[in-house]
């Protein structure tokens, strides 16, 4: 009989997880609260980023945050309130921004990043998801002299993995990108990331190609669990009882109370994001570009120019501050002069984001037929197909193709 298991969540890494479960031989059902792709994965900036190995907790990243929080128009934002409630969080976050702890993230992040083309490309061959995903580069600019490749830190943390890079001065930037403001004193292009042209036409894409591969999605909230010895017997569907015989968690910024519910109390802050998506923007940046002062992004969709960017703390309910959106369109013009905005939406949503940066991927401590794949924070649509790949490689009891001791969900149980 073709061993089963149970997918919780229907974003980018729900939805790998379940493609790559079904080439491991098993039925898959994939429960969604929502709509599938409609969650974090709905606002992604869309950037595919094999070279993300440099981690936002670096060492002197403290010392730019009190700045941030005290200007309303900065990229880091703490409600009003909810300040105490994050301060472990933050806390924790504090500790994992010394250099020691950067490096083996950055290490952590090359294996989870690194394969993240090969492996969107084994899953969208030959469905309506192929083509939504481009080798494009990425530019990161700065409005100061030498500034737009980091720090010293993160240029050898670059190096190290191996990543091709190029220098570019203000007028290689203009000639590069015609559309940007001539505002822009250095410029890192990394020529061997990419793009997504829609990332919720892909999240829709994939779960429509594992449903014709035989995968049920089932619509309801995950309520809870019955539970037996080191076995989950059954995930409550709106209270209703749905056997199963091996669990997938990959809820995004929901997975904190789902993994407390199995014993397993893993800090997930949920890190607001807000973009704006211009139709008809008139402009057309040939790929993803980054502000790295304003800490924003902006890709070309093929719905119009995305703006994405923030970070905002006020927990996994809290109702959106639609001037943090606002901000991007006065953030947006400045990048880009000859942008309109005749026909711009909104979007805000939560971010699933551990203290450490690092996700957690693996089995439950305390359960031997369940397992987690979230906290990916910005990287969610970069980590997606290697996380889902590799939570397969678990679930089917392989050796994972990456090393996973970094992503250990049990390495926040004291």
């Amino acid at each position: 009989m073709q061993p089963t298991v149970c997918v919780i969540g229907g974003g980018i890494v729900g939805v790998c997880s379940a493609l790559y479960l079904q080439r491991a031989g098993f039925k898959v059902t994939l429960i969604e609260s929502g709509e599938v792709g409609e969650g974090a994965s709905f606002g992604n900036a869309g950037n595919i980023s094999p070279g993300a190995v440099v981690p936002y907790l670096i060492p002197g990243i403290w010392r730019e945050a009190p700045g941030w929080l005290m200007n309303p128009e900065g990229p880091l934002a703490v409600r009003p309130g909810y300040f105490l409630k994050a301060l472990p969080w933050l806390m924790t976050a504090v500790k994992s921004a010394t250099e020691e702890a950067a490096w083996k993230t950055s290490r952590a992040m090359r294996d989870l990043h690194g394969g993240t083309l090969e492996a969107y490309e084994a899953i969208t061959r030959g469905t309506e998801a192929e083509g939504l995903i481009v080798l494009s580069g990425q530019l990161y600019v700065s409005e100061k002299p030498e500034s737009a490749q980091g720090s010293e830190l993160s240029q050898r943390m670059r190096a190290e993995a191996g990543l091709k890079t190029q220098v570019l001065d203000s007028m290689e930037i203009r000639e590069l990108e015609p559309s940007l403001a001539p505002i822009f004193k250095s410029g890192l292009l990394l020529p061997n990331n990419g793009r997504c042209k829609n990332p919720h036409h892909l999240v829709k894409a994939l779960a429509a190609s594992a449903v014709r591969n035989g995968a049920t999605i089932l619509r309801g909230k995950v309520t809870g669990f019955q539970k037996q010895g080191r076995g989950v017997q059954a995930v409550l569907v709106d209270g209703q009882p749905q056997v199963v015989e091996r669990v997938v968690i990959a809820a995004g910024a929901a997975s904190g109370e789902l993994t407390a519910a199995l014993g397993t109390k893993i800090p997930v802050e949920a890190e607001r994001g807000y973009h704006i998506t211009i139709a008809d923007s008139g402009v057309a940046p040939r790929m993803p570009v980054t502000h790295t002062d304003a800490k924003f992004a902006c890709s070309p969709m093929n719905v119009g120019l995305r703006i994405a960017g923030t970070a905002e703390f006020g927990g996994l309910n809290g109702e959106p501050n639609w001037q943090r959106a606002e901000l991007l369109k006065a953030q947006a013009l400045r990048m880009f002069p000859g942008l309109r905005l005749d026909k711009v939406t909104r979007w805000s949503g939560s971010r699933p984001s551990l203290p450490d940066g690092l996700p957690a991927l693996g089995k439950a401590p305390q359960f031997d037929n369940a397992y987690f794949a979230f906290g990916n924070s910005h990287f969610g649509m970069s980590a997606g197909s290697v996380m889902g790949k590799t939570v397969a490689e678990v679930v089917a009891g392989q050796k994972p193709g990456i090393d996973i001791t970094p992503f250990s969900p049990g390495r926040f149980v004291s």
